[in-house]
C-alpha cells in the first residue's frame, strides 16, 4: 500500500457521470483515479473522551490491540458512524 495525498479534484469524465476524477500525488509520483458515484469515502478523525459518545449499542467498531504482560491492551478503536462499518 501506497499513501499519497489528493492533489486536484474534479468532476468525473462523461463515463462516470456523477463520479470524481482525483489526482494523487506520491512519492513514485502521479497517478489518476476515477471514482464512481455511489462509492463510500472514509475519513478517520482522531477522538477523545468527549467523542465516547460515539461508541453506543450496535456501533460496529475495530479495535487493534497489543498483549502486554498477558493481557490485551487496546492500542487505537475505530467506530463507525450512522451505520457504517470501518474499513480492516
Amino acid at each position: 500500500m501506497t499513501n499519497a495525498t489528493v492533489a486536484r479534484l474534479e468532476a468525473a469524465p462523461s463515463s462516470a457521470p456523477g463520479g470524481h476524477k482525483l489526482l494523487l500525488k506520491s512519492k513514485d509520483g502521479e497517478q489518476t483515479v476515477i471514482v464512481p458515484p455511489g462509492t463510500q469515502v472514509v475519513t478517520f478523525k482522531p477522538g477523545g473522551a468527549h467523542q465516547a459518545a460515539l461508541v453506543v449499542p450496535g456501533a460496529k467498531v475495530v479495535i487493534t490491540a497489543q498483549v502486554k504482560d498477558g493481557r490485551p491492551t487496546a492500542l487505537r478503536m475505530l467506530v463507525g458512524r450512522n451505520g457504517f462499518t470501518p474499513p480492516m
